[in-house]
């Protein structure tokens, strides 16, 4: 390579992404979805064939079937039900991974390793003529003079003979993992520490007469060895994590890094913590090993709303509980349907403010959270202090847990004794469908464009509530894609007295389990109907009741009212 890099036009587009991993990848494909314009770079000459994050939770799996990519995935990796903890080759212990109060049909871990999500989120790519672009990247930063396209880039094509482009973008995402040149470039700084504690991770073919289950995260300890945690990933293979003391060093007598800790160190361990039982290695695919931190960006985004850091650019923490890609996946999932509503003209600019304002609180608890699960698997003294920190936090660690509490026009903040609050997550409730008869998952009959709010219309008593009833189906909002009546009145009355006949696919009959919907979301009396507003993400808006078809519409239209453009 001789001279300075060619330079191109300038291009202009809707999004450029930085990073090709999975939640980069993620990204690109929900942008498309949306309609938008998006272009995605990758540093590196070829994708991640091995390694890296492979723990898909049941709350990103929701959200991956709403917008349609979680097909492969489930039909590729193995369903987790517990995690289990040994002692000496004796069970100690046994949890569910999801709580039981969950409601959801996906109520486990997904195992699947990282190049199989990037390999079917790149091919939905590919089908939409979109393909990654290597090895390339963003060099210069600076805001552009076209107020349309506001953020003027230079990428740098890398193969071959190197050559420069600028792109005038509206957006800018940073997903470029935990070494960010995005995030350095714009200045941004990360808070919280890397620790001198390591961890080894091996993906291999083994045989073993350890019986557990292919359904369980096993944890091991012994008096010999470090702890270890092993389980199934797709097509027989295992993952095997090797926790090394806190005081490595001490015991060593000399530092550890990635260099100093090899292969052989990694089975060696994993051989000793499974005794009394056997272990073979019969092909090592991947191994690595990882330096324990939790560090957090200072910012989630720059430029006034216009470059976003997404996943590990933003924050980056430990693989032990599995929640790098999982967070990453929420971090998108809440951004993009915001961006879209703003470009459809339907949001005001300014809630993309809400972005940083929702999820760096989740990025700080998960990172808290992983540091003291860290430090237990890192102890070795007891199984029964991870396991103990595993259940305290697994509603928040699976995401069913998550909630949003911030102050804002997406938020319609109320102080009830409802079990479902505006900000959690909306439970994904059984019910029967009134038109079919059949049992279903209340939101398996919400179709249209996931990029939009849905509305349930809670009503215990159709007959009396009829007018307010149909006063919310018969509302239109440009960002409202469905509204679903579930009610207590049985079918047979239903049927005879005609209500809502015009309707029935859009009705559910809320009679399993005590009227459970009702139960988790009632806040007012007996006679009153209540709206949910579900937003595009699954998480809820607002919880409103009344009585009458004026106090219910003016209520809803006062939420849609808030975020306006």
């Amino acid at each position: 390579m001789s001279g300075s890099p060619a330079k191109e036009a300038t291009s202009q587009i809707d999004f450029l992404i930085v990073g090709a991993g999975p939640v980069g990848l993620l990204a690109a494909n929900l942008i498309i979805q949306a309609g938008l314009t998006v272009r995605i770079l990758d540093i590196e000459y070829e994708p991640n064939h091995w390694g890296r994050g492979d723990w898909i939770h049941g709350r990103t799996l929701e959200l991956l079937e709403r917008a349609g990519l979680a097909e492969e995935l489930l039909s590729t990796g193995v369903k987790v039900d517990q995690i289990t903890s040994y002692m000496n080759g004796e069970l100690q212990n046994s949890i569910p991974f999801v709580p039981d109060e969950v409601e959801s049909k996906h109520q486990y871990l997904l195992c699947v390793g990282q190049h199989i999500t990037e390999s079917s989120l790149q091919s939905s790519l590919t089908n939409q003529d979109v393909e990654v672009e290597r090895p390339a990247t963003v060099i210069n930063i600076v805001e552009g003079p076209d107020k349309d396209y506001p953020v003027r880039t230079t990428v740098m094509h890398l193969r071959d003979e190197a050559r420069s482009e600028q792109v005038d973008c509206k957006y800018l995402l940073g997903c470029d993992g935990a070494h960010s040149d995005i995030r350095g470039q714009l200045g941004i700084q990360t808070e919280g520490e890397t620790t001198e504690t390591h961890a080894g991770v091996i993906d291999a073919l083994v045989r073993t007469n350890f019986n557990a289950g292919r359904k369980d995260v096993c944890m091991l300890q012994n008096d010999v060895a470090k702890t270890i945690s092993l389980f199934p990933r797709e097509n027989g293979l295992t993952r095997i994590f090797v926790h090394f003391d806190e005081n490595e060093l001490e015991l060593r007598k000399e530092q550890y890094n990635r260099n100093k800790i090899q292969l052989e160190d990694i089975q060696r361990e994993a051989k000793r913590a499974l005794l009394p039982h056997r272990l073979e290695f019969l092909g090592i695919l991947y191994w690595s090993v990882y330096v324990v931190g939790q560090r957090l960006a200072t910012q989630m985004d720059a430029m006034k709303q216009r470059v976003f850091l997404c996943g590990d650019a933003a924050h980056c923490q430990s693989p032990t509980l599995g929640q790098g890609v999982n967070t990453g996946f929420g971090d998108v999932f809440n951004l993009i349907w915001k961006v879209c509503m703003v470009e459809r003209g339907i949001m005001k600019r300014d809630i993309l403010t809400t972005y940083t304002a929702e999820r760096k609180p989740v990025a700080n608890q998960v990172l808290s959270v992983d540091k003291v699960a860290a430090k237990a698997a890192a102890g070795h003294q007891s199984s029964k202090e991870y396991c103990r920190i595993v259940q305290e936090h697994r509603a928040f660690t699976t995401g069913f847990g998550i909630q949003y509490q911030h102050d804002s026009p997406l938020l319609m903040q109320q102080r009830t004794k409802a079990a479902v609050q505006p900000g959690m997550r909306a439970p994904n409730f059984k019910v029967f469908h009134y038109a079919t008869g059949r049992k279903t998952r209340l939101f398996e009959k919400v179709h249209g464009d996931w990029l939009a709010f849905n509305m349930l219309v809670l009503a215990d008593d159709l007959g009396k509530s009829k007018e307010a009833v149909e006063a919310l189906l018969q509302w239109k909002h440009p960002a409202l894609s469905t509204q679903i009546v579930i009610t207590t009145t049985p079918a047979d009355r239903i049927e005879k007295e005609g209500i809502l006949s015009t309707m029935k696919d859009r009705i559910m009959l809320d009679k399993l389990n005590r009227a459970q919907v009702h139960s988790a979301y009632r806040t007012g009396g007996d006679d009153d109907v209540q709206a949910v507003i579900v937003r595009p993400d699954g998480y809820i808006g607002a919880i409103v009741s009344g009585s009458t078809p004026d106090e219910l519409v003016g209520v809803v239209k006062k939420y849609f009212d808030g975020f306006a453009a």
